[in-house]
């Protein structure tokens, strides 16, 4: 009976037989294990910068399909302050062109926009330099699609002003002695047609520039370049050597680029006078196109 009922209940289960111990990690095993997290972390991180990478040279790709590096505007660059920069801009120029191969053709200096005021004293007549206060730049009245009084006015203030002059013991008054047969005037607007380039390209608050030229032969008119940045757009965004070659130019041995001068300082050969205004101790630059002027 008692056997029966054994046999009929249900039977004990075996007590459970707790899990061993697992023994802590050693030193070295947390030192393994953090080495490989860490380097897992920086794994993942690399991919993820490197997906970025890929997905913004893509958008660059995709926005500009035919974009490649730009090449420098010029090989020559100045650095420094602004007059710093005029007076490099100056010498470099200054040293492609020759009238032979053993002297320049000119000197250039940077300097300020000044005008000389002569007045009679009672020791005899004096000069002052006075500033100037504006240039007023007049029309080419021949088109007739301008009256006398259309002046384009500039400011001094962002106008860098060169004088070209011919030194040596032969020359008078920056004059250029020119041999039989050859003409120096092309080559002179080609020399202020760099010197604006340069300037406007390089140093800052720069508008326009304006270059005194030399008398050549017996001319003793007075006649300068003058090139505002509106002139030149779109050579300043082109390298130079599109526009003109930086090279040695020697007197008589014809002229790089020569179409390009024409076109871009033609109608802006000037002959230059001071009007000087009356008790303010300044002058007005007045410029005349050669063409109205003759």
């Amino acid at each position: 009976m008692a056997e029966d009922v054994a046999a009929g209940a249900p039977a004990r289960p075996a007590p459970e037989r707790p899990a061993p111990e697992r023994p802590a990690p050693s030193r070295a095993e947390r030192a393994h294990s953090s080495a490989y997290y860490t380097r897992f972390s920086f794994a993942f991180a690399l991919l993820i910068a490197l997906g970025i990478g890929a997905v913004g040279a893509l958008v660059l790709v995709l926005v500009h399909p035919g974009a490649k590096h730009s090449p420098a505007w010029s090989t020559f660059k100045p650095h420094g302050s602004p007059i710093a920069m005029e007076r490099q801009i100056a010498t470099k120029v200054a040293a492609e062109y020759r009238a032979s191969t053993a002297t320049r053709l000119v000197t250039v200096f940077p300097g300020p926009l000044e005008a000389s005021q002569f007045f009679q004293t009672d020791s005899g007549p004096k000069t002052i330099q006075v500033p100037i206060s504006s240039i007023a730049v007049q029309p080419q009245l021949s088109t007739g699609q301008h009256e006398e009084g259309d002046f384009t006015f500039y400011s001094p203030d962002s106008t860098v002003a060169y004088n070209l002059c011919g030194l040596g013991a032969s020359q008078q008054n920056c004059g250029v002695v020119v041999n039989t047969g050859r003409n120096p005037a092309g080559l002179l607007h080609r020399e202020a047609l760099e010197l604006a380039l340069y300037t406007l390209k390089y140093v800052p608050g720069t508008n326009a520039v304006i270059a005194y030229l030399p008398p050549t032969g017996s001319s003793t008119a007075s006649k300068a370049v003058l090139i505002a940045r509106k002139d030149v757009k779109q050579a300043l965004h082109l390298p130079l050597a599109r526009t003109l070659e930086p090279r040695q130019v020697i007197l008589g041995a014809g002229m790089p680029n020569g179409a390009h001068v024409g076109e871009l300082t033609a109608s802006r050969v000037y002959s230059s006078d001071y009007q000087t205004l009356p008790g303010r101790g300044t002058a007005v630059l007045v410029l005349t196109p050669v063409a109205s002027a003759q």
